[in-house]
């Protein structure tokens, strides 16, 4: 991961925003008709071929849409900076999932309606006037919008886009974990975040993470597990937020087990049997339909 070092925290106004799109593969077209469509909807059946293909190159594009390459290359820069595709030598290839989790602009995209709907149940488990610790994960992250309604007391937060939005609710007051700014996370991460979260407390932690196998909550990326323990251990009581695709994933660093876990708020799509063992660790759980 790269890093940027900060000597303080300051406001900022403004985070990185990636867009991303539905891209279902669309009907075939013939050449003669793609060759006057609008650069917006040209970009679109580009996205969908490319996911279709899983990787296209540059000049079989232009002749499929019957433009000059240059105009390829100019479409494939702009679908790159939206997230859209991933550019390669010659050409692009389809945003997979293991790229997305590295990179935020991605991951706020995947899911975003099952993310919004698990942020919903979680929040009903936020007491007003409860200090609460929140991850960086953009799971949590969908939380936002829905603080300023459950009215907690504090919150604790290493994640850079909920520091900037609890400094704005005025009955809600903000500590900001600060450590080493990572911008594939948007968040602070390390062993300066894990040491100020040592000398914290809070009511219920809510965290996420991107692998379940077994009991056992993984990640593939040691400084952002280290800090996510961390995080949980400030908790009296843990709760994980994570839609089901999780279950089965792999991770090579160990953020928790599922005896340390109080709630788990996850998506109706969920296996009924891991449902069922997660009742069976005494883990109080809650369907997001």
């Amino acid at each position: 991961m790269r890093k940027w070092s900060l000597l303080m925290m300051c406001d900022v106004a403004s985070i990185i925003e990636g867009v991303t799109a539905d891209v279902s593969p669309q009907p075939a077209r013939a050449s003669s008709e793609r060759a006057d469509l609008p650069p917006e909807v040209r970009r679109d059946e580009i996205t969908a071929h490319i996911n279709a293909e899983r990787r296209a190159r540059v000049e079989d594009m232009a002749a499929l849409f019957a433009v000059s390459p240059m105009t390829i290359h100019r479409d494939l820069d702009t679908l790159a900076k939206e997230g859209r595709v991933e550019r390669i030598r010659g050409g692009a290839r389809a945003i997979t999932e293991r790229l997305a989790e590295r990179d935020v602009r991605l991951r706020r995209h995947l899911n975003a309606g099952i993310k919004e709907r698990l942020a919903r149940v979680a929040a009903t488990l936020i007491d007003e006037g409860a200090v609460i610790a929140l991850d960086d994960s953009t799971t949590i992250g969908a939380l936002g919008p829905h603080l300023a309604e459950r009215r907690p007391a504090t919150v604790i937060t290493h994640s850079l886009p909920l520091i900037n939005t609890v400094a704005q609710l005025p009955q809600t007051s903000l500590v900001g974990l600060g450590g080493q700014y990572y911008p594939e996370t948007d968040s602070f991460l390390g062993s300066v975040v894990v040491e100020q979260a040592r000398h914290l407390m809070a009511d219920a932690v809510f965290i996420s993470t991107t692998a379940i196998r077994g009991q056992a909550l993984l990640h593939p990326d040691a400084e952002a597990a280290a800090t996510k323990r961390a995080v949980l251990g400030m908790g009296s009581r843990k709760i994980l937020v994570v839609d089901s695709s999780k279950f089965g994933n792999t991770g090579l660093y160990n953020v928790a087990t599922f005896a340390e876990i109080d709630d788990v708020v996850i998506d109706a799509d969920a296996d009924e049997a891991a449902i069922a063992e997660l009742r069976s660790l005494g883990v109080e759980v809650h369907i997001a339909e």
